[in-house]
């Protein structure tokens, strides 16, 4: 029986929108593939042969893309929670899809990161735990939920976004990395058919009994819940920092993409596929979905541009300004971020020129 996961896909991406108002949010398009679909190449290099993705909003998007996953050398399932069931109870509702379920992977489906699966399942065999949750090393905890551990890797407790004087001079600050290893104990330990979160209800008992397990990891690591996270995760990409990626370089033009002579791509720019840069245009530290069109002397600096978008010849867009699928700016319009510019909005040079935000 080989490696079976989870793939939790329910949200609805609300703090990546107006990009996921036409695709959940791991269909969003890192370089050539969706988001997760990294995912699943890197379950495949550990040995991953069963994957179920919990949907909820836009499952449809992600069956016509994977299919029954024979493109990706794993069988992939679908289900749909007929109600909100939170984490635990998406897993618990998962799990019926797989033939044989022992152990589960469960990963969160917008999580990129190079972490060693195989060791984290050898040290969740190592220690007989009936949980392992994989943990990453953040500089400030504040924003998230703490875990410390024993002298064993046990979680000891949990503190959820500790203040200051919760934290231990020289501890390290370890939080919960969204990929756990489950035993089938745990998984039926969980109620059918209603709502449950792992992290702050079955982790917490498991822990109490003595069964949760950490495994801290210093692999690379980034939550692509946000414009800025998304665009920095192609930054990332191109610099190294996730060498099981493949891709790397200064920029990245996808296949079809036309950059005219004298156009400027520059500080981790990707182009998507079938887009095109017009002489004079500048693209700098920007990610362009695929077939968006950027006219003559256009300047775009530090923004996330969705599909099918048209930049008018002149316009300036500086500092995460986020343009969602369709969208039109008309030439000369000059933005400073951060804003949005929703899906299939018309940006006119009379109703909103050197906008500065909302």
């Amino acid at each position: 029986m080989g490696v079976q996961a989870v793939i939790l896909v329910g949200g609805q991406g609300t703090r990546l929108r107006p990009l996921t108002e036409t695709r959940p949010k791991p269909m969003m398009p890192l370089f050539d593939r969706p988001m997760v679909a990294h995912q699943l190449d890197h379950l495949a290099r550990y040995g991953v042969t069963e994957v179920v993705f919990s949907c909820g909003y836009r499952p449809d998007a992600l069956e016509a893309y994977f299919g029954d996953g024979a493109g990706f050398a794993i069988r992939v399932r679908y289900v749909t929670d007929p109600i909100p069931l939170g984490t635990a109870g998406a897993v618990a509702n998962a799990v019926p899809a797989f033939a044989h379920p022992g152990d589960v992977l469960v990963l969160n489906g917008d999580i990129l990161t190079d972490l060693d699966l195989g060791a984290l399942m050898a040290a969740h065999r190592v220690s007989g735990a009936a949980a392992t949750v994989a943990l990453t090393p953040v500089q400030d905890p504040s924003a998230y939920g703490l875990v410390r551990l024993r002298d064993d890797r046990a979680v000891r407790e949990f503190v959820e976004k500790p203040s200051p004087g919760e934290l231990i001079p020289g501890e390290p600050y370890l939080i919960n990395a969204g990929t756990y290893l489950l035993s089938r104990e745990v998984i039926e330990s969980i109620p059918a058919g209603v709502a449950c979160s792992i992290e702050r209800e079955v982790f917490p008992r498991v822990a109490a009994g003595g069964g949760l397990y950490g495994y801290p990891s210093d692999c690379y690591w980034r939550d692509i819940g946000t414009p800025q996270s998304y665009l920095e995760a192609h930054r990332d990409m191109l610099n190294g920092a996730v060498p099981t990626a493949g891709v790397a370089g200064e920029v990245y033009i996808g296949p079809g993409a036309v950059v005219e002579e004298g156009a400027r791509i520059a500080d981790r720019s990707c182009i998507g596929a079938g887009s095109a840069v017009a002489a004079g245009a500048s693209v700098i530290g920007t990610v362009l979905g695929a077939r968006t069109r950027v006219g003559p002397n256009a300047y775009i600096e530090g923004c996330v541009v969705g599909e099918g978008v048209e930049v008018g010849a002149g316009a300036r867009l500086v500092g995460l300004v986020v343009i969602g699928d369709r969208a039109r700016v008309v030439p000369d319009l000059h933005i400073v971020g951060p804003t949005i510019i929703d899906v299939g909005e018309i940006r006119t040079a009379a109703g909103d020129g050197n906008a500065k935000g909302h």
